[in-house]
């Protein structure tokens, strides 16, 4: 199936886009986004977001205007939009 992926704060300004589409299988976990994530998104941005393969603990992952345990599976369904929001920095 086919989730779009947005990218919020400051995600979205190290992505060379706003967001991507990524295949993942059915059932599948919002960590199961990561090596879709990882062929489109640039390595700044994969800092960001990923750390041993899954989303880091840090990320608010959005679904439906919801935030969502990454881990949870079963949520997505074909054609949904994602939002990826990472902790604000600055100060």
């Amino acid at each position: 199936m086919k989730i779009t992926v947005q990218f919020l704060g400051q995600a979205r300004q190290l992505a060379e886009s706003d967001r991507v589409t990524v295949e993942v299988p059915e059932g599948a976990s919002v960590d199961a986004l990561v090596p879709g994530l990882t062929a489109e998104a640039s390595e700044r941005l994969l800092t960001v977001l990923v750390e041993d393969q899954k989303l880091r603990r840090s990320v608010i992952a959005i679904l439906n205007d919801e935030a969502i345990d990454p881990s949870d599976q079963d949520l997505l369904q074909d054609g949904d939009e994602l939002s990826l929001l990472p902790p604000m920095s600055g100060g």
